[in-house]
């Protein structure tokens, strides 16, 4: 399959195939604030909502905001989930006497789960877990009516679902389970209800276990085997999953053989969850020939269907881009990147709102790729073509688009370095850092490790330039911020720390300061031995380059003795061959 064939079958037909369903019209819901966040959540349209209930509902969010240390970013993607979920609230509460202000009271305590799920997993995306919602509530609400005994606890389940309150439903759903009444297969069914519940409850965790007994009552059910296994992938329980997986794949292929046009969009969606589940096993080869096959499936849908599976193919390229640029498959890995690019910007000619960020991350991710292969024309090209839609995107949402605005400015910033556009590199350094320093003073769990690479870019880059005082003000600012890192997290953060003190020791090297220059080279010394004790593979170089460092200072500093032992020490570190 050709590139070129590929964006003449599907590119063109997403452009010209039809126009994309629309939301449902006339629909309203108590709609938060997806551009005003910087004091929280804020209503923008109540829709008849009471609003006492509302501001209720707004004031205990809030409280759930400032305990999460949300940063405005996360605070967005809240908003955007619970205004999916209120949509898809207000569309079903009809259904029940007074059922919006039962359903609002209800639905409360399920957002505020969510922005503690958004905290403790920042690479979450809440608001395609908020549309899978409304799915899994009617999926559950229908499986619910069916009656499987007399206990009148089925009936209290139904009613608690019907207004909203899972908790409710989750306390009568575990009575009843309690009881062990029934067949092996009113049992599953009743354990898979269990852990939908859960699910709905935004508590993964604790699906787990009422999905694993339904699918080892009923492990021929898809529906129970697709949504333990995706909750294991999502819990990176891989190991887990893809025996699942596997499992539904082979299910899928029969039934594909007198059904294809039903079941090859299964098919590929499992190939696409394989994939993912081997790139967390860390098996790239069957990573990659799992996107490969569902790519080639996605590829034929999309000429029938662009619209349903175009968006579909351009993830697809995405997952192999990333595991070629994981796997330092670089060529590759831009290739699939341009592949992706160009069907998100078809996309976005129908849907601009969706794709021109998607399209501007892409170009970000390519930059980084075309600056490593040598190219650096086509790196700033693709750099600049981000910022245009960034800076636009900041312009009317800079609580959304200002993190990533700050990135691909230091990344062009590092462009600039490596061609020695000096000036250049300096301006753009200094306006990423500006709008990341902006955005620690509210978040700094978040930010101040971007506010350190920037610093450190800059202290670099200034020592490039022959600006010492500057360059040790900038070392020593993320320094700072490195050690009150390593407080918290020495795991992540001690690396750096070492790789700072080693820079300033370089630093105090060619500035004639060689006690300075000792001390801080003393310093990393020690940070790595501890990590290289731990993990020799990774931070033994490390360990030997500042021991080669300190062995030069010696030399300079006329200590001949100390230079060659230190200088041999570094040698042992690399097996290599002592001197005589």
């Amino acid at each position: 399959m050709s590139a070129s064939k590929f964006l003449s079958a599907v590119t063109m037909a997403v452009l010209f195939g039809g126009s994309l369903s629309a939301n449902a019209a006339g629909s309203c819901s108590a709609a938060f604030s997806e551009v005003d966040v910087k004091d929280g959540l804020k209503v923008q349209a109540n829709c008849g909502v009471p609003v006492r209930a509302l501001n209720r509902m707004v004031a205990e969010l809030n409280r759930s905001v400032k305990r999460a240390r949300l940063s405005d970013l996360q605070i967005v993607s809240l908003a955007r989930a619970a205004n999916v979920i209120l949509a898809a609230v207000q569309v079903r509460s009809g259904r029940i006497e007074h059922g919006t202000d039962t359903a609002f009271a209800n639905i409360g305590p399920l957002i505020e789960r969510l922005a503690g799920q958004i905290s403790a997993r920042p690479d979450a995306d809440p608001v395609a877990e908020a549309r899978q919602w409304g799915v899994r509530y009617d999926d559950l609400l229908r499986r619910s009516s069916i009656a499987r005994s007399s206990d009148p606890l089925e009936l209290q389940i139904d009613e608690a679902l019907e207004r909203f309150d899972l908790d409710g439903a989750s306390q009568r759903l575990t009575k009843l389970l309690g009881k062990k009444q029934g067949t092996a297969q009113v049992l599953a069914a009743r354990s898979y209800e269990a852990g939908e519940i859960e699910l709905l409850r935004f508590t993964p965790g604790s699906a787990l276990p009422y999905l694993e007994r339904a699918y080892s009552l009923q492990p021929e059910d898809t529906d129970t085997a697709t949504a333990f296994s995706d909750t294991l992938a999502e819990q990176r329980e891989f190991a887990r999953a893809e025996p699942i997986y596997r499992a539904l794949l082979s299910r899928y292929q029969l039934l594909a053989q007198e059904k294809p046009a039903a079941y090859q969009p299964h098919i590929a969606r499992m190939l696409e969850k394989l994939g993912n589940v081997y790139v967390g096993l860390q098996r790239p080869r069957e990573a990659e020939a799992a996107y490969l096959r569902a790519l080639e499936i996605y590829w034929l849908l999309a000429q029938q269907n662009p619209q349903a599976y175009g968006s579909a193919v351009a993830e697809t390229f995405d997952n192999l881009g990333v595991l070629y640029r994981d796997t330092q498959r670089l060529t590759e890995a831009a290739q699939a990147y341009r592949e992706a690019l160009n069907i998100d910007r078809a996309l976005a000619y129908r849907d601009p709102a969706t794709y021109q960020p998607e399209i501007a991350t892409m170009l970000n991710d390519l930059g980084i790729l075309y600056d490593a292969t040598q190219r650096p024309s086509d790196a700033e090209q693709a750099y600049r073509e981000a910022l245009e839609i960034q800076r636009a995107l900041a312009r009317g949402n800079p609580a959304a688009y200002r993190p990533a605005l700050a990135r691909t400015i230091n990344n062009l910033g590092n462009l600039y370095s490596s061609t020695q556009r000096l000036h250049e590199a300096e301006h753009a350094y200094k306006e990423a850092l500006a709008i990341r320093q902006q955005l620690a003073r509210k978040s700094p769990a978040l930010y101040l490790p971007d506010v350190a690479r920037t610093l450190s870019n800059l202290g670099a880059l200034y020592r490039a330039m022959q600006r010492p005082k500057e360059a040790q003000q900038a070392y020593q600012e993320a320094l700072q911020i490195y050690r009150s890192l390593v407080r918290d997290t020495p795991a992540v953060y001690k690396s750096d720390e070492a790789r700072m003190l080693n820079n300033l020791g370089v630093l105090f090297t060619h500035s004639g300061r060689p006690r300075k220059a000792e001390d801080a080279y003393r310093s990393a010394l020690d940070l790595y031995r501890t990590l290289s004790r731990d993990d020799p593979v990774t931070y033994r170089r490390d360990e030997a380059r500042t021991l080669g460092n300190l062995s030069a200072l010696f030399s300079q500093t006329r200590r001949p003795r100390e230079a060659e032992e230190t200088r041999r020490e570094a040698a042992r570190l690399l097996d290599t061959t002592e001197a005589p």
